[in-house]
């Protein structure tokens, strides 16, 4: 990653009309396939651009893909604002770029449950490290740092309706060679907790974790196999919210979402079809399993990441700080 330094505005990278006016299109299609706010199109010229156009200066042609973690809380946007980008790097700087989501490296229902019998059954749920398939994560990473023009790959797809990996022939396929990967997730460049973990956080960890095991397996995991997945990243971006407290919002938001396209795909009533949407009480339970390194990256990232994105209650980024390189 680059060394921290002094920030500066982002009306320093701010872009012609002509590429705004001609992006406007993909971005409105982009935003529409995603069921993204509609005024997310607003955000080209303050937010989108400038960002695209720092990553197409940092990305250098035949030196293999520019990876860049994007992190930040649940339910802050990170997917919208990655697939808006790579949009924008593709049809305006001719640079084949892909979005690649943590969500989409959880092992399967099936290792998640053998890895929960053998440690603790709190690892039966997805979400924080030791969840995620790391060893094939690095795999991947490996394969396509070496795609060749016209080699195809594929990436796998994780289904949160069903809480499964989705079946091959569902998988993302990757042309390439693949000049950026935006890599997101909620998690993606935590640091391990230094501190002491031996007092729950939540009622979640005070009744299920009370000796302490998986909270420190988690972060074991975070010092050890994930830290060698994240030193795959060459720059790290981070959605910095305002606290925890909006989290849940964001969250609940995002999961009605779902829960309300789910209807228009299937014209049914959910409760007919074994599709996992979580009640508001269900997901506030989720959360917790969540709680401790969200609110420990919080804290820390802001000064640990290349770029910063600070957001308010609304989701909306109103400050976007990038290094002065010398």
């Amino acid at each position: 990653m680059l060394k921290r330094q002094e920030k500066f505005n982002s009306t320093n990278l701010s872009m012609p009309d002509p590429l705004s006016h001609r992006l406007r299109f993909e971005v409105e299609q982009t935003l529409s396939c995603l069921y993204a706010d509609a005024s997310l199109i607003d955000q080209i010229d303050p937010l989108y651009l400038p960002f695209a156009t720092w990553l197409s200066q940092k990305s250098e042609s035949g030196r293999g893909p520019l990876i860049v973690g994007v992190g930040g809380a649940q339910g802050c946007g990170k997917t919208t604002f990655c697939s808006v980008v790579s949009r924008i790097l593709n049809k305006g700087f001719d640079l084949n770029c892909i979005v690649l989501s943590l969500d989409d490296l959880y092992s399967t229902y099936h290792d998640r449950l053998k890895f929960s019998n053998d440690t603790t059954s709190m690892f039966s749920v997805r979400g924080v490290p030791g969840t995620h398939d790391v060893a094939f994560a690095l795999t991947l990473f490996e394969r396509l740092k070496n795609l060749k023009d016209g080699e195809v790959m594929k990436f796998p797809c994780f289904d949160k309706s069903v809480d499964d990996r989705k079946a091959v022939h569902l998988w993302q396929e990757v042309q390439g060679p693949v000049d950026v990967v935006l890599f997101e997730g909620w998690c993606v460049g935590a640091p391990p907790i230094n501190d002491t973990l031996y007092r729950p956080i939540n009622q979640l960890e005070k009744e299920m974790d009370a000796d302490g095991l998986w909270r420190n397996t988690v972060n074991q995991l975070l010092r050890d196999d994930y830290q060698k997945l994240f030193a795959k990243i060459d720059l790290m971006a981070w959605m910095q919210a305002p606290s925890y407290d909006v989290v849940y919002h964001w969250r609940n938001k995002q999961e009605r979402m779902l829960e309300d396209h789910l209807h228009d795909i299937h014209g049914i009533l959910l409760d007919t079809i074994d599709l996992k949407i979580m009640s508001c009480d269900e997901l506030k339970r989720f959360m917790q399993y969540y709680e401790r390194l969200t609110r420990h990256m919080l804290a820390v990232m802001p000064e640990r990441a290349d770029v910063l994105f600070k957001l308010n209650k609304k989701q909306e980024v109103i400050e976007m700080r990038f290094p002065v390189e010398h």
